[in-house]
């Protein structure tokens, strides 16, 4: 059924266009994030520095303001340095290195603001570079914590994807599925998917994108966790397609989620993809166990999504 002819009047456009590549390509990445990079802009068109801060990782953003810390105070200690020590007040050390560390903690009592008051600056020179910097130590701590509130207060929704589709057993017939759960202890509600396969078409020599019609589109709470089937009948464009077929045609499964976090009252997304490598022909996914307790709480094991047993 890939590349009926029937089909190709429901084909979407979903940004990605219709270039038929010659290698392997991924549009969306396992973490959901757009596999495009765009070249050719001038200046700092290709760069998008608080974009960047929000989106990356924890470890990343604590590189980058621990590094510009200590950059910013070594810069300035040697500034001081440079203008003499004599021009302070209160340096303890009797050589050189020993003198820059007087230099640096007292660049790091000025950039923060906290003054201590053991160096200080006795000539107008070295005062206004000490202005300066605080000025700098202000300006610069405002933009971490507008990042690190932009970080905290961005809502989105962190979902588990199992880590593979399967083509199971499904009624009278066969199902392409795969399984979701939310992983944060806030609720998702009004939750609904879009699933659309990608393929290459050799007979058109273009990319097609056809949504998959699924079983259950949307869900009123996201709690447990969810298993989105694409029942595999005669109108499905992968109906009678094997696994080898799939990988053949370079598919690619990209999934959209959408609900309605309710801390924050706003709309949020997920995004993922898989690959035909990543399906599994002949089986079936293992129910997730669910533990009640002494007071009515239900309980499940995240890991469990991933779970899923082969059928004759």
């Amino acid at each position: 059924m890939l590349g009926d002819k029937r089909k190709k009047e429901k084909s979407l456009e979903l940004g990605f266009g219709s270039k038929n590549y010659q290698k392997t390509v991924r549009f969306l990445n396992k973490d959901g994030s757009v596999n495009i990079k765009r070249k050719g802009g001038k200046g700092m068109d290709n760069i998008d520095i608080y974009h960047w801060l929000i989106t990356t990782s924890w470890t990343n953003l604590l590189i980058v303001i621990l590094s510009g810390y200590a950059i910013t105070n070594t810069i300035f200690a040697s500034v001081y340095y440079w203008m003499g020590f004599q021009n302070f007040g209160g340096i303890l050390g009797y050589d050189g290195p020993a003198r820059f560390l007087d230099l640096f903690f007292f660049s790091a009592q000025t950039l923060t603001t906290v003054g201590y008051g053991h160096v200080y600056p006795n000539a107008t020179n070295v005062s206004t570079v000490a202005a300066i910097e605080s000025m700098c130590g202000l300006l610069g701590f405002a933009l971490a914590t507008g990042v690190l509130y932009g970080r905290f207060s961005r809502p989105k929704a962190v979902l588990l994807y199992s880590e593979n589709v399967l083509l199971s057993p499904y009624e009278d017939m066969t199902g392409l599925m795969f399984r979701v759960a939310n992983t944060k202890q806030n609720e998702l509600i009004e939750v609904e998917a879009s699933v659309v396969l990608s393929y290459s078409n050799p007979e058109t020599n273009k990319r097609e994108f056809e949504r998959l019609e699924l079983e259950i589109s949307k869900i009123n709470f996201l709690t447990l966790s969810w298993t989105i089937v694409h029942p595999i009948n005669e109108k499905s464009p992968v109906y009678k397609v094997n696994k080898e077929e799939l990988v053949k045609r370079d598919a690619e499964l990209i999934i959209l989620i959408k609900a309605i976090n309710d801390t924050y009252s706003q709309t949020v997304y997920s995004r993922m993809s898989y690959k035909a490598h990543e399906f599994e022909e002949h089986a079936k996914f293992v129910p997730i166990k669910q533990e009640v307790s002494t007071e009515g709480s239900v309980s499940i094991n995240l890991t469990d999504i991933h779970l899923f047993n082969k059928t004759l």
